[in-house]
């Protein structure tokens, strides 16, 4: 069979390409990152997959349908591969599905897990082959609806992606329907009564069979307390912050629930060295550390701004460049709150989608009006303004979405270590 892939170059579609391939098919593919899109390419191809981002004008989409070839979502995709494994856990929620989801591939090791995730981790890359699949699920377009995993975690349900979703009401009713789709659920303790799966629920938070109940920073790690059916047990964790501690009891919860022992569990949290873009040290600038973070909606800004403040870090400097103008129109206000604690530099809103709308001088100016200290530049003027202020912070966060680590070669450049 011949597979072509549209939006070859993000993670998910290259676990996609290498699960194809290791079945004995002819995989090809395209994206805007490496020459764009050509109707000839979908030509004698008997399967088409795309990417949730791809617009409905998209020339190989369209001759696609146009032919006849069978097209489906990467979604869909990734639910038919799922029932060729014996066993499958998905990971869902507003916050931290990557995260989980790789600390989960850990844990379970020792069980040849295949591993599917959407975005880059710092220790083994995602496979496509195993015993069994742990899949990061993700909500756009009520995609994770597409899968029936035996276990399923839900981190959190939080209002986002409000061009599919018109309320927090209709984003928990889809996270409902995930959690009835599984036989075992791990869900958050605020969610009991809300989701349940078919078999059995388990609770993770401070009234749940799961809590993560002390969480002390030590180094660029933490040391963690969780509390468990047979009891508290400790792990060091090497990744920072509060939540990734709430992260760790999910996927602890998980790991159990899938019948892992506590040590495969320790050794796993021990090994995991977390999610590219997420509180990553990357650099210094004149002595100062650079990380790169993901954050891209208000809880999460918050989330790594406790994280730098557990760290040591009081003067923060937060880049932020905003992932689409409906999410930054839709949340503005928790945009406004989540920044006003930090000086900040707002970069140019990051298209992925959908049509132009609020803009990030508008941010900016509303920040000021608060309280807050911010300014909205492009990319070669935040390069100068932080050569410039540098100095005057302890950290310096390049924060969002989207493509804004196309700065950090001209500040890591110009600001050698030794500098």
């Amino acid at each position: 069979m011949r597979v072509h892939l549209i939006g070859s170059e993000g993670a998910g579609m290259k676990w996609l390409s290498d699960y194809y391939r290791e079945r004995g098919n002819e995989v090809s593919g395209s994206d805007l990152l490496t020459g764009g899109h050509n109707k000839d390419n979908v030509r004698d191809v008997d399967l088409v997959i795309y990417t949730a981002a791809v617009s409905a004008d998209n020339p190989e989409l369209n001759e696609a349908l146009r032919l006849g070839i069978k097209t489906i979502s990467r979604a869909e995709a990734l639910a038919a591969a799922a029932v060729c494994f014996g066993t499958s856990i998905a990971v869902a929620g507003t916050h931290g599905k990557t995260t989980t989801t790789c600390m989960l591939s850990e844990m379970l090791s020792s069980y040849d897990p295949a591993v599917f995730f959407g975005g880059t981790y710092r220790g083994r890359r995602g496979k496509a082959t195993g015993e069994m699949l742990i899949a990061e699920a993700c909500e756009y377009k009520r995609g994770f609806l597409f899968m029936h995993p035996d276990i399923s975690v839900t981190l959190n349900v939080e209002l986002d992606h409000t061009d599919c979703y018109t309320s927090y009401d209709d984003v928990l009713k889809a996270f409902r329907q995930f959690a009835l789709q599984s036989d075992f659920a791990v869900i958050s303790d605020a969610l009991a009564g809300a989701l349940v799966a078919k078999r059995y629920t388990v609770t993770v938070g401070r009234t749940g069979k799961y809590a993560c109940i002390d969480c002390v920073a030590r180094g660029g790690g933490s040391d963690i307390a969780v509390k468990t059916p047979e009891g508290v047990r400790r792990f060091r964790l090497e990744v920072p912050g509060r939540h990734n501690a709430e992260n760790a009891a999910f996927a602890i919860a998980a790991a159990r629930t899938y019948g892992a022992h506590y040590d495969e569990i320790a050794e796993g949290l021990s090994r995991f060295t977390g999610a590219d873009r997420r509180l990553q040290l990357v650099g210094r600038a004149k002595g100062v550390p650079v990380y790169s973070d993901y954050a891209h909606h208000p809880t999460e800004i918050e989330a790594s701004v406790r994280a730098y403040r557990a760290m040591g870090y009081k003067r923060i400097l937060i880049v932020f460049q905003p992932h689409t103008h409906e999410r930054l129109g839709s949340l503005f206000d928790g945009f406004v709150s989540a920044l006003c604690d930090c000086d900040s530099i707002i970069l140019p809103v990051f298209r992925a989608r959908g049509e132009c709308g609020i803009t990030s001088d508008r941010l900016a100016e509303e920040i000021v009006r608060c309280g807050g200290r911010s300014i909205a530049l492009d990319v070669p003027e935040t390069a100068r303004r932080i050569k410039e202020t540098a100095p005057d912070h302890d950290i310096i966060a390049i924060t969002g979405a989207g493509d804004n680590e196309k700065i950090l070669p001209h500040i890591l450049d110009q600001f050698s270590p030794n500098e």
